[in-house]
């Protein structure tokens, strides 16, 4: 979301990462998806406004780390939960995808709005909905998965301990280095970043060996 907000509003609610669940009742109170889907479309349509009411959000406000990221006055703010990829895909072949995802920017505007958020509607210039979908389209990640490797491997197929990531760019060959998001787990942007600076560095430092 794009925000007529200064960064101020959202250091007192929130700081530059969170988490927040709007209500205690939790998700485990609601049931599965599948049983509401087959049925007439409100049912789907309040189950989703439920599930995006009970569950938790990770809140990001990069601005409030480096303000050169907004216009002065202004914040973006970016909103994540999970959400299953069968029922996303589901409602994509029904050609209600466009729907869902204004669904979504609506009903998670409330909630943020009613609570941690008061005012916000009205100071919201635009929004951008991506979901699980968007992730497999543009990352080619398995059912828009965000940390690549599911956490039910055992063992998972990388480094998972992050004292021992500085290994995670090492491969059976010597002078080969690897990077990326496969590399660690959880994976994903970061990882891709600090694991390609971590394999320049020890190539690096290779070369550097080599030449003494």
């Amino acid at each position: 979301m794009g925000t007529d907000l200064d960064r101020d509003y959202f250091i007192s609610r929130c700081g530059a990462h969170a988490f927040y669940t709007p209500l205690k009742i939790g998700l485990s109170s609601l049931p599965a998806w599948q049983k509401a889907v087959h049925q007439e479309r409100f049912s789907i349509n309040r189950w989703i406004q439920t599930y995006l009411e009970c569950t938790t959000y990770e809140i990001s406000c990069p601005s409030l780390r480096d303000p050169a990221l907004a216009p002065e006055g202004k914040t973006g703010l970016i909103v994540r939960t999970l959400m299953d990829y069968d029922l996303v895909r589901q409602i994509l072949e029904e050609g209600r995808y466009e729907a869902f995802k204004q669904l979504s920017i609506d009903t998670i505007t409330q909630v943020l709005n009613s609570t941690i958020f008061p005012g916000l509607r009205d100071k919201i210039l635009y929004s951008i909905c991506s979901t699980p979908v968007t992730i497999e389209r543009e990352t080619g990640n398995t059912q828009g998965a965000i940390t690549g490797w599911s956490f039910i491997n055992h063992p998972i197929p990388s480094v998972d301990q992050i004292k021992k990531i500085s290994q995670s760019v090492l491969t059976p060959m010597d002078d080969i280095y690897q990077c990326r998001q496969w590399t660690f787990s959880p994976s994903g942007l970061p990882i891709s970043i600090l694991t390609g600076k971590l394999a320049a560095d020890a190539a690096m430092k290779k070369l550097n060996r080599t030449h003494l």
